[in-house]
Formats: structure tokens, sequence, C-alpha cells
């Protein structure tokens, strides 16, 4: 039973790590777009006014990118775990 909170402790650890910095990102990213409206819509990228870029297109590879790493890390975590409990 000690492993699994072990295993239980460990993943919460990572998933925290990771979902805490990224929830204040992107809240962030909504704050500045908010908090600066005037100098954000003044820069124009493409045809395309820099909070557009920010909200809208933007966060969606930033999100897939780390995602895509978490599930890579997690998946080696557990198969880290098994490996450890298969083997003893």
């Amino acid at each position: 039973m000690d492993q699994i909170e072990t295993i239980r402790k460990r993943q919460l650890a990572f998933a925290l790590s990771v979902g805490i910095p990224y929830f204040a990102f992107v809240i962030g990213i909504f704050l500045v777009v908010y908090l600066a409206k005037e100098a954000i819509t003044d820069i124009i990228l493409m045809g395309f006014p820099l909070h557009y870029w920010l909200v809208a297109i933007a966060i969606y590879p930033i999100t897939w990118v780390l995602f895509i790493w978490y599930v890579g890390k997690a998946n080696a975590m557990e198969d880290e775990i098994a490996a450890k409990v298969g083997g003893e």
C-alpha cells in the first residue's frame, strides 16, 4: 500500500507542476490582452492584430506541445513504476 501512495504522490506532484504554470500562462495571456488592449491591438502581424494571434492562434500549438510532452513523461513515469513493482 505504501507503493501506491508513493505513486499517487509522485503523479500528483508532476501534474501540479505542469498544470499550475500552464493555467497561470493562459490566464496571463488574457490579462495582458485585457489590460494592455490599446497597445496590443495597434500591433498588426500578417494582417491580424496581436491580440488575435495571442488568444486565438498561439495558445493552441503551445497547449498541444505541452500536453504531448506531459503524456510522454507521465507514461514514462508509469512504466518506471511498473518496472519497480514488477521487479519486487
